[in-house]
């Protein structure tokens, strides 16, 4: 099971002018990450919060990302947090080729986890996550994930993964090459 530090999740109150900053700072300081930009919307299946995210993905496959998300619409507790903490680092994500594998290790660790059931956004229902609480990590949650495969703009499933056994090949064909 391979599991790695995949991304530095910041939320936000402006998408758009996070954006804009944090390319010129990417721009100055690790241009690579301006190259690919994944997009995302979807409303969280466990409690609805409607979202947006954008990634600068590091093209090392390995390395780390930046993420910056948001509240899609006014009214849900992320704009509650925005008001009273500011923007702040939200989470670190860990991602695996086997997400059920790593939920067993973190149970397996005495380690507590924030859902019983793994959530994903509704526009990409195979992108399943959880969390490891605050208090664990002396701050931020800690996002454990399905690995993904950056292609263009967006996340598609990735080929390798424990649970896309039976569509590997066809997955490795059309997003792979």
């Amino acid at each position: 099971m391979g599991i790695h530090l995949d991304h530095v999740s910041l939320l936000v109150k402006d998408l758009d002018q996070a954006e804009a900053d944090w390319t010129r700072i990417l721009e100055a300081l690790s241009p690579g990450h301006t190259m690919q930009i994944t997009r995302g919307e979807g409303l969280d299946e466990v409690d609805g919060t409607p979202m947006r995210w954008l990634t600068f993905q590091n093209p090392d496959p390995r390395g780390v990302s930046i993420q910056l998300w948001s509240p899609a619409e006014p009214g849900h507790w992320p704009d509650k947090v925005l008001e009273r903490r500011g923007e702040y680092v939200h989470h670190l994500a860990f991602c695996s080729d086997d997400f059920d594998g790593m939920i067993d290790r973190v149970r397996e660790a005495g380690l507590p986890l924030v859902m019983d059931e793994a959530s994903h956004p509704n526009t990409q229902p195979w992108l399943r996550w959880n969390f490891l609480p605050p208090s664990v990590a002396h701050g931020p949650l800690i996002e454990l994930a399905t690995r993904y495969l950056a292609v263009g703009e967006e996340w598609l499933p990735h080929p390798d993964n424990a649970e896309n056994t039976e569509l590997a090949a066809e997955l490795h064909d059309r997003f792979a090459g």
